[in-house]
């Protein structure tokens, strides 16, 4: 079994990478929001109490996360810390909120919660190291950097941790100088890296709890073991093996504020503020929206990604919905667009892509397009799917029948597109679009 030190050592590095690029940039940094210094003092309290601390302990101590915090708002955590068992390799935390928005890594509960230990999905969000290089060589912009959107994986309550579990497969072999040691890390060196088969990365994370505390911390005790090990258990796994994260949603229990970490919007990248943001908004789920979970009235139907394994061509046996991203959609809704490979580019009909999976986005008016981008866009949208042999299609239309425009998403080398899985499908589509339906 490999060790987890050397992963997070990698992730480590990344992070270096994104921090040192963002404060590259000339820009006035705007006095702290009275919200968003509360917050990091915090942050910085409790890194100080753990960076010498037994690090099991603090785990073991931290209570459990209710299912309804860890899908509130948005359900976005972003990370905000992280430690090594070992110090020596790694230990860290955000400063600022820049820094925050400049991780490009999320987590992104979403569910029911029938009950406050209700499984619920998770999709995590991780960027691609030689799209960061080229960004700090300025031949990209930083909305151009590379994001990985992985398929959702479920995460479960085990009433004996009182921890949310869940298994991220997703980790790619990494090169390191000097080393023959191999590597797993969440993030790939380049966009065409493949999965391994072999490891996976277990993670167990559980609410910290302490009187000085008003914003919500996960702490997450992380390791990388053989696809084949049989159940969780720190008693066999050496000393540096273990890695342990901090996130945050950024949300104070004790009042309406939330930090802005993100813009909301679930874009595949993020902006960084080139000029000051409001940090600190008023928390809207004091007022209950539709499908929210109200306290005594029982939980409402609530939006869910489907399973990354479920077919693409049966989300219609429900009600479903697809978001566009506004971060990279908002100047593009209007003409045709296409996508593969998680790209985002002009459609050019006399050059079709060949041979690989691609979807084409041809608006039908360019005044209605614009619905499509609405934060509840099943409101102002209708949607339709029809399954050909090489094709599904996505047809959007007003509730009173004025087509807005479609969606064809086309999967050469298949016998039947039906049996495509939406797992294959968010590696066409990236963070561009967002497919979501109701249970």
């Amino acid at each position: 079994m490999r060790k987890y030190s050397a992963t997070a050592v990698r992730l480590l590095l990344l992070f270096v990478v994104i921090s040192t690029l963002l404060a590259q940039r000339e820009r006035q940094v705007p006095r702290p929001d009275p919200g968003e210094q509360k917050f990091f003092e915090q942050l910085r309290s409790l890194f100080g109490r753990f960076r010498d601390g037994d690090l099991q302990r603090a785990f073991d101590t931290a209570g459990p996360i209710r299912c309804s915090d860890l899908v509130s708002d948005d359900g976005e955590w972003r990370p905000v810390a992280f430690f090594n068992e070992d110090r020596k390799l790694g230990a860290w935390y955000h400063s600022s909120l820049e820094e925050v928005k400049g991780d490009l890594s999320a987590y992104i509960f979403k569910g029911t919660c029938t009950t406050e230990q209700s499984s619920v999905q998770l999709v995590t969000k991780f960027p691609v190291k030689d799209s960061l290089d080229r960004y700090a060589d300025g031949r990209i912009h930083f909305n151009e950097i590379k994001i990985n959107v992985n398929g959702a994986v479920r995460a479960s309550f085990d009433s004996r941790s009182e921890a949310y579990r869940f298994d991220l497969p997703y980790l790619y072999s990494v090169t390191q100088r000097n080393s023959r040691e191999v590597v797993y890390s969440l993030v790939a060196d380049r966009s065409t890296d493949h999965y391994v088969t072999n490891v996976t990365n277990q993670w167990d994370c559980k609410s910290v709890h302490a009187n000085d505390l008003t914003f919500q911390f996960l702490i997450c005790d992380t390791q990388t073991v053989p696809l084949n090990e049989e159940p969780r258990g720190r008693g066999t796994r050496s000393f540096g093996a273990a890695a342990y994260f901090i996130l945050s949603d950024g949300k104070e229990a004790s009042t309406s504020m939330k930090l802005s970490f993100g813009d909301g919007s679930g874009s595949n990248a993020e902006k960084p503020p080139e000029t000051p943001d409001r940090t600190a908004e008023p928390d809207r789920s004091a007022e209950p929206p539709a499908r929210a979970v109200t306290a005594n009235a029982g939980p409402l139907a609530t939006w869910q990604i489907p399973g990354s394994a479920s077919k693409l061509s049966e989300v219609d046996t429900g009600e479903f919905r697809i978001r566009f991203s506004p971060q990279t959609w908002t100047n593009k809704i209007g003409s045709a667009q296409v996508l593969s490979d998680q790209k985002m580019s002009s459609f050019d009909a006399a050059k079709p892509p060949t041979g690989v999976d691609y979807c084409v986005w041809r608006p039908a008016s360019a005044t209605l397009a614009t619905r499509v981008l609405g934060n509840e866009p099943d409101t102002d949208v209708a949607y339709t799917l029809t399954t050909t042999d090489t094709s599904i299609n996505f047809d959007m239309k007003t509730h009173n029948g004025s087509r807005i425009g479609a969606l064809q998403c086309f999967f050469p080398g298949r016998e039947d597109a039906a049996t495509v899985s939406v797992d294959r499908w968010v590696a066409v589509v990236g963070g561009h679009l967002t497919i979501e339906v109701l249970p």
